[in-house]
């Protein structure tokens, strides 16, 4: 792949994760302590705040002793080829919230072969995000089956229900030509309170600045079902009688626009630091819910900044 070093996600090119979708949290509490009152609730959100510091200090001190680690693998760790980091980033309390929230940034990027991957990437210039398999790949295309792990939100207006985390599972296809690479994915929640599905399309334009500093644009839209708008955009009867919203029922459709950039500088060949800064705005039925015409916007942005060791 050495004719796309700027795009392909198994070169050095580095991105960081919304910390809220990659911060290791514990509001499993709060999930299944709903039958035993809101006091079980208030200690899961305890919990959540607690891990996010934790999964920051633990990225922290793998990147501190990876170095170490790196001196001793042996010829045949060529095979492998490890992005560690951590970061601070500033996103939306919610999709479609005007209040900002600063979160964790963890890097994770572990490839085998440019056949197998386990990414904490949620960038401007990859689609590689989760756990999946390159099943068929030649020199200008791949694609194959992935899974990923989607982190919900709460904090959403009072008597709207939070979007509980769980796993989706699906598929993704890339092709890539000189600087260019335009992909795909499409993902089926499995698990959480996400019942639906959604399809990503994207182009990306990468390029080296000069020796020290890379830079990936990723332009991208989003298409999601009626279960998956109704999850993240819905108000149901209940809540609309709990809240000062109306009632909402989305159908399916496209739910935003979007454009992210990720500027890279190589302090050495083995640490980088990395930025990223995206917007996305919400279009369609996604644009209508009383979440983002009253209590919201539609204009929501990302801002994340980190440090990165590879080996």
């Amino acid at each position: 792949m050495a004719s796309f070093p700027f795009l392909w996600p198994n070169t050095r090119t580095v991105a960081g994760a919304p910390g809220a979708r990659y911060t290791e949290r514990l509001d499993f509490l709060a999930r299944y302590g709903k039958g035993m009152g809101e006091g079980w609730r208030l200690l899961g959100r305890k919990f959540v705040d607690i891990s996010r510091i934790a999964v920051v200090a633990a990225a922290w001190l793998i990147l501190a002793t990876a170095g170490a680690a790196a001196q001793k693998a042996s010829a045949t760790n060529s095979d492998w080829n490890f992005t560690l980091g951590a970061g601070v980033a500033l996103q939306p309390e919610y999709e479609g919230a005007n209040d900002y929230v600063a979160a964790p940034l963890p890097v994770l990027d572990i490839r085998y072969r440019d056949v197998a991957f386990l990414s904490a990437l949620d960038s401007a210039g990859s689609i590689q995000e989760g756990l999946g398999w390159n099943a068929y790949k030649t020199r200008n295309f791949r694609v194959g089956p992935m899974a990923t792990y989607y982190w919900g939100a709460d904090n959403r207006p009072t008597g709207i229900n939070d979007v509980d985390p769980g796993f989706q599972i699906g598929a993704f296809a890339e092709f890539a030509f000189n600087h260019w690479k335009f992909d795909t994915r499409v993902l089926y929640g499995v698990s959480g309170s996400s019942e639906g599905a959604r399809l990503n399309l994207g182009a990306a334009y990468g390029t080296r600045i000069n020796k020290d500093w890379r830079l990936i644009a990723r332009a991208n839209t989003t298409v999601i079902n009626a279960n998956e708008m109704k999850t993240y955009f819905g108000v149901n009867s209940r809540e609309a009688s709990d809240s000062v919203l109306s009632e909402y029922s989305p159908g399916a459709g496209f739910y935003d626009v979007g454009l992210g950039v990720n500027l890279t500088y190589d302090i050495s060949k083995a640490w980088s630091v990395i930025s990223i800064v995206k917007a996305h705005y919400l279009i369609g039925d996604a644009a209508d819910s009383p979440l983002v015409k009253t209590s919201g916007t539609e204009a929501q942005a990302y801002v994340g900044l980190g440090i990165a060791y590879h080996f």
